[in-house]
């Protein structure tokens, strides 16, 4: 796909056309590579993703391996996960980009020199995040942020989800607003917004993670922070709890977050400080609230009326371009 049209690609509706019939994709031959699958839905898929290590990381071996890894030491693939057991019958291998490692796609041909091998960035590129850069496949690489399509000639693909998690609007009687993230610099930004949320009359329970702030930081930011992971399931269930989800984005960042689409699938409200979404097919003001860029004694009143709004449920045809078979159908290298 050509840059330009990655953005229009994101911005445009979904076509449903005869050809969309004759897409097969056999899932039980597709490999998803990702770190920590637990931490997402992706148990639900747990006969095609895997771990990228079959040891754990940060122990004795993880750091054994990482060692032959950045020595270029040969064997280090014998640290690599399950995943390699099913490279034989497997006709498509996706490396998410937090779970490359340097050689994987050769590995991969090496065993199966048919196998189609991507990469795909669902996080923007970052100056400590550039592995693309050791992907030999320069044009198997994706990306769900048109920008970062734009700027590093990737091909587009968006944002997906798990279909089953599906959940039709069910009204709540008090407007709950709930977030739960690591730092990535918006702590202070999201300790303002709870102020402004409870101003609108909007139960606030926002959490950020508490690893690696000193004991000042910690002080500044006690009302917001928690010492508490949450499974995936948990993390559902505050979710569905709630009638509002809270989607802060870092700097720069235009595509949908994983936040986007648990509002899509579970049928919640959504306040967010990415702009870009206007553009997309799935927008519509009584859904999805955008933050202005700056804040004044207009913006609980703002919210208030947005809170007033009736939900408008999203067509099928959305929660079908945005689940995971559709997107599966998007992966192609041109001959």
């Amino acid at each position: 796909m050509k840059n330009e049209s990655a953005k229009e690609k994101a911005a445009s509706p979904l076509l449903v056309t005869d050809t969309d019939t004759d897409i097969n994709i056999d899932i039980d031959k597709t490999i998803l590579i990702f770190q920590h699958p637990e931490l997402y839905f992706f148990p639900e898929y747990k006969n095609m993703v895997f771990s990228p290590f079959c040891v754990k990381e940060h122990g004795v071996l993880y750091w054994i391996y990482k060692v032959m890894y950045l020595a270029h030491i040969p064997g280090y693939s014998f640290f690599w996960g399950d995943w390699k057991n099913h490279l034989k019958a497997a006709k498509k291998v996706i490396i998410f980009d937090y779970g490359y490692q340097r050689g994987m796609e050769t590995y991969i041909h090496t065993i199966n020199p048919d196998c189609k091998v991507y990469l795909f960035y669902w996080n923007i590129i970052t100056p400590k995040r550039i592995n693309y850069k050791l992907f030999t496949d320069k044009e198997a690489i994706y990306s769900t942020d048109p920008a970062d399509c734009e700027k590093y000639n990737f091909k587009y693909n968006n944002m997906f989800y798990c279909e089953k998690y599906y959940e039709p609007y069910r009204p709540c009687n008090k407007n709950k607003l709930f977030f739960l993230g690591v730092d990535k610099g918006r702590a202070d930004l999201l300790l303002c917004l709870k102020a402004f949320f409870e101003e609108s009359g909007i139960e606030c329970d926002i959490r950020l993670l508490a690893s690696g702030l000193n004991k000042k930081r910690r002080q500044e930011l006690k009302s917001i922070l928690t010492d508490k992971r949450l499974s995936y399931e948990e993390y559902l269930t505050q979710l569905r709890r709630s009638s509002l989800i809270l989607d802060i984005t870092q700097a720069g960042q235009m595509a949908p977050t994983m936040r986007v689409m648990e509002a899509i699938y579970l049928s919640k409200k959504l306040i967010t400080n990415n702009r870009s979404l206007s553009s997309y097919d799935f927008y519509t003001e009584n859904n999805i609230f955008i933050l202005p860029d700056e804040y004044d004694d207009s913006l609980p009143d703002q919210l208030k009326e947005f809170l007033e709004r009736p939900f408008l449920p999203y067509s099928p045809e959305i929660h079908k371009k945005y689940g995971c078979n559709e997107w599966l159908t998007h992966f192609h290298i041109d001959t």
